[in-house]
């Protein structure tokens, strides 16, 4: 057993019994009250006027999917430097990928790279990825995307806590729909979960459709009859109760966060581990992400200190879910081949976090 697990989490289990006893008491456990009152907590804290809760962030991924209305061979632009859960609904319902590099030593996708894309092969659908926290915008991507009207997806999975490096909006609420995770792996978190967001009324009253089944929530119908493609993505009230209480500790949360990442960068004196600068306006880290020498002797001396590593993001071309494109994706290859995620979380004391620097810089 790890001394120092890769996530720990601060929870309150007294509070979640408590919370979760109630929903079971009023027999609400399938998209009942916590949920809505999830809903309209989130929507304010993000400054959005809709979120659309749902089971996790792959299926608000898939609900945005079909909201983009692709069609087979549709073109769909991505970094490749991306969780596959992100593709996989673009593959599903039949769209044509094309990856993207990140900067160099980044995981933020490189704009210069994607706006000549864009002019290149005119997508249909533009992914948008913010790993880690980190959020960067352009504004001549916002001019091609007046210019040639393609939809954009923010995934947000990993940056609910994070604004944007300009306008000062919450990152995710930016273009047409943001995407967001609340599983156990993120500050904030219901054990299972996720959302979409948007300030477009006619989207989220789709989404709320495809949420369902595809069958519209609207009373004036005689019959429940689907008017659009759907499944069944109704999430828990249970799963909600935990969501309400995570997100009342948001401000706490996002202060450790930031805090141990810092005491990282701080404490690791090993010229062999560099912590990865975080990039955008206000980053508020999920992870602390390091680029190492020798990564697999760097796991086997993790392993015998009970320090428990990972892997960082696979990039899309290494899932081999797509053909292997023709472009230069050197910058995303190396983070991916080289990145570790740390020891981190908000049950993590700073105390703690020295302590396994000290170990890391014997290294």
């Amino acid at each position: 057993m790890n001394k120092y697990p890769l996530l720990k989490i601060k929870i309150n289990k007294r509070r979640y019994i408590q919370d979760i006893s109630d929903s079971i008491k009023k027999n609400k456990m399938t998209m009942g009250p916590k949920c809505f009152d999830l809903e309209k907590k989130i929507a304010n804290f993000l400054k959005v006027k809709n979120v659309i809760l749902t089971t996790s962030g792959t299926n608000a991924l898939m609900m945005a999917t079909i909201l983009s209305n692709l069609k087979p061979f549709d073109k769909v632009i991505i970094s490749n430097l991306a969780w596959v859960a992100a593709t996989n609904p673009v593959l599903i319902m039949g769209g044509n990928i094309n990856v993207v590099d990140t900067m160099p030593g980044s995981e933020i996708i490189d704009y210069n790279k994607l706006n000549e894309a864009i002019i290149k092969i005119r997508p249909k659908l533009v992914i948008l990825v913010h790993l880690n926290g980190q959020a960067k915008y352009n504004k001549k991507f916002d001019q091609l995307k007046k210019k040639y009207k393609f939809f954009v997806i923010e995934d947000a999975a990993q940056a609910l806590l994070t604004k944007s490096d300009f306008k000062k909006k919450s990152c995710g609420t930016f273009y047409d729909v943001g995407c967001y995770s609340l599983s156990i792996t993120k500050p904030i978190h219901m054990v299972y979960g996720g959302f979409c967001a948007t300030n477009n009324d006619k989207y989220a009253k789709y989404l709320k459709a495809v949420r369902s089944n595809g069958v519209p929530n609207n009373k004036k119908l005689k019959k429940k009859l689907s008017t659009s493609k759907g499944l069944n993505l109704k999430p828990s009230d249970i799963h909600a109760a935990i969501g309400l209480f995570s997100l009342r500790n948001a401000q706490n949360f996002s202060k450790t966060l930031s805090e141990n990442y810092k005491e990282y960068e701080k404490s690791i004196t090993n010229k062999k581990i560099k912590m990865i600068k975080l990039q955008g306006r206000m980053p508020i880290p999920n992870y602390a992400t390091a680029i190492v020498q020798d990564i697999k002797r760097f796991f086997l001396f993790c392993q015998r200190n009970l320090i428990e590593v990972s892997h960082g993001v696979t990039t899309i071309t290494e899932t081999k879910t797509i053909r292997n494109p023709k472009n230069n994706l050197n910058n995303s290859i190396f983070i991916s081949n080289n990145l570790v995620r740390l020891p981190f979380g908000t049950g993590y004391k700073k105390s703690e976090i020295r302590k396994i620097c000290k170990i890391l810089n014997k290294f």
